[in-house]
């Protein structure tokens, strides 16, 4: 648990200090929600397809999530662009299932948006639904 707590503070600091530096490497955004990606110190090779979003090819990017072998931990990052990717494509109950699922869940971990705002996953979903609904 101490562990988890420490992870967190330090992840959420980071992607403060680091937001101005990697607002590049960040998910597009339109009107139906932000994409997030997950933030860490060490910004690996696990970008959520953000190549394929920043390009807006939704086909590969969806391919890229669905294919992906994704740990346990950063699914709801997957999660976030794939419903991000669906509401892109007008595939509004399949982004609507998702963020609901995620609103379900017991994890809110941060993650940073295009904008270099890290925001809760939750609050992100949030935000999605409301703009699917107008």
């Amino acid at each position: 648990m101490h562990h988890s707590v420490v992870r967190k503070i330090a992840t959420a600091s980071a992607m403060v200090a680091l937001a101005p530096f990697v607002t590049m490497g960040i998910a597009n955004a339109d009107a139906a929600g932000m994409a997030p990606v997950k933030a860490s110190m060490a910004f690996n090779d696990e970008d959520f397809a953000n190549k394929e979003l920043k390009k807006r090819d939704w086909s590969k990017a969806e391919a890229a999530l669905l294919g992906s072998d994704i740990s346990d931990e950063d699914q709801v990052f997957a999660k976030l662009n794939l419903a991000f990717v669906y509401s892109s494509t007008g595939r509004r109950d399949l982004a609507v299932a998702l963020y609901n699922d995620i609103l379900s869940a017991k994890e809110n971990p941060y993650a940073m948006t295009r904008s270099g705002q890290p925001r809760r996953v939750k609050s992100i979903a949030k935000m999605a639904l409301a703009r699917l609904s107008e």
